[in-house]
């Protein structure tokens, strides 16, 4: 139905988009904003003036979201919810049987059951009732869903300052107004917001700059691959599903569904090849391949934010960090907005920080890691162990499950090294060690999203890539390579552009390479990766027919970096200047004569010699952003 607002939203809009009856609530607004930067970059500041005004004289015009005392009424949901819980509660009260310790337990349990279902009950009668606090929230303007609830319903549970739940229950809202003892429980999430303020901006900032410096050598440092053509016979390319929304901007790997190689990824293509049955294709990506100096290839990165493929020059590195940290930092900031209240979106993405910072600086010790089988073989055994948590026999060799976590598999199951054998977080450096750099950088990928997913930050998958592509691309020298030794950590990158295959290599189907190395990179899968069950299954599910493989092992191993140590591994001696360990990086340096490229992909070494920059070498086409 056509109304006044729709109206008033056309006129502010081109005549081709119009018409289309928008919702502009936050996620609306935001995709509205989006499709016009993309397409009419000009007319961008333009149309969203036109759209501000819209909302200002409709805010002043029919007075918005005001309210009253009446949009403050306790809600039947809650009402109802009291009278239920009250008396299961009074249950677990005269239940002499159970100590403090079990009736804590019991009371946090059946709590527990109540509070998503009360939130979302409190929400969806305040909006069926037209609440202004409720429209507020869901149009994004203002407060979320949980604020409603504390408002007009009841919290339930508040979080002392370790994030743990406290056994005390809060059954009014505070329209009505709390107890005495429901205020002294509310104020640890009042103090742990104000704490978490202080601490949030350092550890955000901090880790922000891990991921700059990760990514920091990340620029478009040509086009594409002028030195080989591309092999058909040996595909590369990142396999995504043709369901991931992300995939849009990226441009195809390999030919598909009629679809040449370098076809930039649209919604209309995606959902052509899907009606092919095509489920998962091959992208271009930074995290597959590369030019030696570092830096990437503009077809790799694919259409940016800029509404074009990245341009010579560009610090798509900088752009994927800075992206991924802002959100992180605004996730730790957060829970001063939910007050402590146990389950709310925001004091998960405290508690989420810490497995955000695990997965960059990868704690050799960490009770959340799963456990990952060490070597490929057959499940023996799955025995609890005297000290807690669970004994996992592979092939004669004994695994260690933490207590909390559970086994995954079971006995007689056939798993290959690096597999995970619990719940827990999957271990990247375990990945990355058995399984390759390759298939290192996939698994974190699609770990890494998901945890920032959860903790309620989100991140573009493409952006992530960038990111995998900085941490993930070291190796460990088990031979002498170059002017390395063993035991050097080099960059993976350059090792690659100049690795020739070994005397003793032959190519043969993926099929009767099992248990081989690679010695020529296919897909996303890297040099010296072992040719094991599930990586034949992955080959033969996009058509590679021959690989290059070697009996031995390569002269390398794989080895991930953690965050914070990845500067210091720079074969550069300013770039090392970045990061910590400093002493350690300049007494290196100065032991083995080190130098610094001023033209190269490092801003380190670029930005001293002043007129250079952005003029010359890999950082020519450079320009600063208007307004910078």
């Amino acid at each position: 139905m056509l109304t006044i607002g729709q109206l008033l939203i056309d006129e502010a809009l081109p005549e081709d988009m119009r018409g289309r009856n928008y919702v502009l609530d936050k996620k609306g607004l935001h995709g509205l904003l989006q499709h016009i930067a993309e397409t009419r970059p000009e007319e961008y500041r333009a149309i969203s003036k036109k759209l501000a005004d819209v909302g200002r004289d409709a805010a002043f015009t029919t007075g918005g979201y005001s309210f009253g005392p009446e949009s403050l009424r306790p809600t039947v949901a809650a009402r109802k919810m009291r009278i239920e819980l009250q008396r299961e509660l009074d249950k677990i009260y005269a239940d002499s049987r159970l100590d403090d310790k079990s009736r804590d337990a019991a009371i946090l349990k059946t709590v527990g059951k109540y509070q998503s279902k009360l939130v979302d009950d409190v929400m969806e009668e305040a909006l069926a009732t037209g609440n202004p606090l409720a429209l507020m929230a869901k149009s994004g303007t203002r407060g979320n869903k949980y604020n409603v609830n504390s408002l007009i319903g009841a919290d339930l549970l508040y979080t002392d300052h370790r994030g743990n739940p406290i056994p005390v229950p809060v059954m009014r809202s505070y329209s009505q107004g709390l107890t005495p003892a429901e205020y002294f429980a509310g104020a640890f999430g009042a103090r742990k917001g104000t704490m978490d303020i202080k601490a949030a901006t350092a550890d955000a900032g901090f880790l922000g700059k891990q991921l700059v410096q990760a990514a920091h050598r990340l620029i478009t440092t040509a086009d594409d691959d002028d030195e080989n053509n591309y092999d058909i016979a040996h595909p590369r390319g990142l396999p995504v599903s043709t369901n991931d929304p992300d995939n849009s901007g990226a441009l195809l790997a390999h030919p598909t569904g009629g679809y040449p190689r370098n076809t930039e990824l649209t919604p209309r293509v995606l959902k052509d090849l899907q009606s092919k049955g095509h489920d998962h294709i091959l992208v271009r990506s930074p995290m597959v391949g590369g030019p030696r100096d570092g830096g990437v290839y503009s077809r790799d990165v694919g259409r940016r934010e800029k509404g074009r493929i990245a341009p010579v020059g560009d610090y798509v590195g900088h752009a994927a960090a800075q992206a991924i940290s802002e959100p992180i930092s605004q996730g730790q900031l957060a829970s001063k907005h939910t007050g402590g209240i146990a389950g709310a979106a925001g004091s998960g993405a405290i508690s989420g920080f810490k497995y955000i910072n695990q997965m960059i600086n990868i704690p050799k010790k960490a009770t959340s890691w799963a456990a990952h089988s060490q070597r490929d073989g057959r499940v023996q055994s799955i025995q609890e162990a005297p000290q807690g948590g669970h004994y996992i026999v592979v092939d004669g060799h004994r695994h260690y499950v933490f207590p909390g976590q559970q086994p995954t598999v079971e006995n007689g199951q056939l798993v290959e090294a690096g597999d995970k054998l619990s719940s827990g977080i999957g271990n990247p450096y375990e990945i990355t060690k058995h399984k390759g750099i390759g298939e290192g950088r996939r698994y974190f990928m699609d770990a890494f999203g998901k945890v920032l997913g959860e903790s309620g930050t989100g991140a573009h998958r493409r952006n992530v890539e960038l990111l995998t592509r900085g941490l993930i691309n070291h190796v460990r020298l088990t031979d002498e390579h170059g002017s390395y030794v063993p035991d050097d950590i080099v960059p993976y990158q350059a090792l690659e552009r100049d690795w020739e295959p070994r005397h003793g290599t032959v190519m043969t189907s993926p099929a009767d390479a099992a248990g081989r190395y690679l010695e020529k990179p296919v897909l996303h899968y890297t040099i010296g990766t072992r040719l094991r069950p599930s990586v034949i299954k992955r080959m033969q599910q996009f058509g590679v027919h021959k690989v290059h493989t070697h009996a031995e092992p390569p002269g390398f191993e794989p080895e991930m970096v953690r965050g914070m140590a990845i500067a210091s591994h720079d074969t550069e001696w300013l770039p090392k200047m970045l990061g910590s360990y400093q002493s350690r990086s300049v007494l290196e340096a100065a032991r083995r004569g080190s130098s610094t490229d001023t033209l190269g992909t490092s801003y380190a070494g670029s930005l001293p010699t002043g007129g250079s920059f952005g003029l010359e070498g890999a950082t020519k086409g450079w320009k600063p952003q208007p307004g910078a």
